[in-house]
């Protein structure tokens, strides 16, 4: 890539924009979508995490292909092709739409650490979706219908592309990497993080609402949630930079959510409001996360971003489904709780482990290894002279 910091703080914040409001907006309107079953609602969870897994893999070989800018307005074309797919019929489409939107969501997502560069509009923007997408479904649900709510989310990813089609500058495609060394402690890290992110996003509303919970303030508590994420996507990124005790932000970074998911476990009626705020405060560790492959990633080398978020996300994936696998199977929510608190124990120890080992993250490139030989006359053949 030519220069990072030709990409303007206003544009990575609008891209970003779009990387959650598909999965929120899915979350916050689950409840009501008529054509979602148990199984297909338990599916449509895991699906995001999967697809973002799978198509962050491919983002690399894409990009090689027809180059970064290219890239990022196929993966905005896909993903307003598939949001407005996805509301147009049955489980079918919108088990294929989400999972496209997903692709597409992958392939935003790797290529913008690279675009960022550490700066704060990438973690700030995609806080900002998530909040919206939290927000303003659940509205548009009770005044039209969740078609129109999951739908509405075509007109961001328009906005975007449009955005970046008039965005200057020359990129050439980042140069091709292998797998990067000793990255399995950020890439598990990432994963139980992104576990707990969306399980937030995708049943907080049904938690609540099966505890009791008014179905317009379980929507509400979504919504304070991502809000309450805003402020930490907007501060995290500089304490990553400045403390010098990386496994201490870790913890105190995790604290929030260990509150909020210990409270939904014990009595998610009792102050629902606190315990969405608390999840909310604990999105700082995506924070973390994502600034960390940011400013892990100024070789140019996409190897880390695509390894660490496409491996992360398959973790996720099956986290998140276990999850509702034990929900569907138990009838309630009190086992998958559990198993989210030993999540953040895991997140915790594996954010210890690769902040500890954070300088032997090396991304390798593939390059011609000429071995050195030196020509000398043999030895014991003798000089026969003239």
């Amino acid at each position: 890539m030519s220069r990072a910091p030709a990409v303007s703080a206003a544009v990575i914040f609008v891209l970003a924009l779009n990387l959650r409001p598909a999965v929120t907006s899915l979350g916050a309107a689950l409840p009501d979508i008529s054509v979602a079953a148990s199984l297909v609602a338990a599916i449509l969870v895991a699906l995001p995490l999967w697809a973002i897994g799978l198509g962050g893999w491919a983002t690399p070989w894409l990009c090689g292909r027809v180059g970064t800018h290219r890239t990022v307005t196929v993966s905005l074309a896909g993903l307003a092709v598939s949001l407005f797919g996805r509301v147009l019929g049955g489980p079918i489409p919108l088990l294929a739409g989400t999972t496209l939107a997903c692709l597409s969501i992958a392939v935003l997502g790797t290529m913008l650490p690279l675009l960022a560069q550490g700066s704060s509009a990438y973690p700030l923007g995609l806080g900002m979706g998530s909040t919206a997408g939290a927000l303003l479904t659940p509205m548009a649900v009770l005044s039209s219908s969740w078609r129109i709510g999951l739908g509405l989310w075509v007109v961001v990813a328009l906005l975007a592309q449009q955005v970046w089609h008039r965005t200057p500058g020359e990129f050439v495609a980042p140069r091709r990497a292998g797998k990067p060394e000793r990255a399995v402690a950020l890439t598990i890290h990432f994963g139980l993080i992104s576990t707990v992110t969306f399980l937030v996003m995708g049943w907080l509303p049904g938690i609540l609402r099966a505890a009791g919970v008014s179905p317009a303030t379980a929507g509400a508590c979504l919504a304070l949630s991502m809000a309450m994420g805003l402020p930490m996507m907007w501060l995290v990124p500089g304490w990553t930079r400045r403390w010098r005790n990386q496994t201490l932000l870790v913890v105190v970074l995790a604290t929030p959510n260990v509150i909020g998911v210990a409270g939904l476990l014990f009595a998610p009626a009792a102050a629902p409001w606190v315990w969405a705020g608390a999840t909310g405060l604990g999105m700082g560790s995506l924070a973390f996360v994502l600034t960390t492959i940011s400013l892990r990633s100024k070789d140019s080398s996409l190897s880390l971003s695509a390894v660490v978020q496409g491996v992360g996300y398959v973790i996720a994936g099956f986290g998140v489904l276990a999850c509702g696998w034990l929900h569907t199977h138990t009838g309630s929510w009190r086992t998958p709780l559990v198993l989210v608190l030993v999540i953040l124990l895991a997140q915790v120890l594996s954010g210890h482990i690769s902040v500890v080992h954070r300088a032997v993250v090396i991304p390798l490139t593939l390059r011609r290894v000429v071995p050195d030989v030196t020509l000398r006359p043999p030895r014991d053949i003798p000089d026969v002279g003239a």
